[in-house]
C-alpha cells in the first residue's frame, strides 16, 4: 500500500516506472555487509585501541585503515584487511564471518 502511494505521488528523477521505483527501494534497504563487517572489526578489536599505530603494526595494516574503521562512516575494507586481522588475532575466516553473522545477522546471506 505504502509503494503504491508513493508511486503514485511521486516521480524519481522524472522517472514514473514501477521497475525502476522498486529497484531503488531495493537499493535503499538492501543491507551494506560490507559496511556492518566494518562495524564489527570496530566494536571487537578497533574500539578497544589506545595506540592506533600499535594495532596497526601487529595486524598488518595501515595505521590509516585503523583511523578510518575507526572515525569514517562510510568506510568500506578490504578482504585483505580482514585476512590479516585473522591471522594476527589467530582467528579462523569461518569464525570471523561467524562472530560478524552473531553481532550483525542481517548480513547472513539466506539460503
Amino acid at each position: 500500500m505504502l509503494l503504491k502511494q508513493i508511486y503514485e505521488n511521486y516521480s524519481i528523477f522524472g522517472f514514473e516506472s514501477e521497475i525502476f521505483l522498486l529497484s531503488l527501494l531495493f537499493f535503499v534497504i538492501m543491507v551494506d555487509r560490507n559496511r556492518k563487517i566494518v562495524e564489527y572489526i570496530a566494536a571487537k578489536w578497533i574500539s578497544k585501541v589506545t595506540n592506533n599505530s600499535e594495532f596497526a603494526d601487529k595486524n598488518n595494516i595501515g595505521e590509516k585503515t585503523v583511523r578510518s574503521i575507526r572515525d569514517d562512516k562510510s568506510y568500506r575494507t578490504s578482504f585483505e584487511t580482514i585476512e590479516n586481522i585473522c591471522v594476527a588475532q589467530n582467528m579462523n575466516l569461518s569464525d570471523f564471518f561467524k562472530e560478524a553473522e552473531e553481532m550483525f545477522p542481517e548480513i547472513k546471506i539466506k539460503k
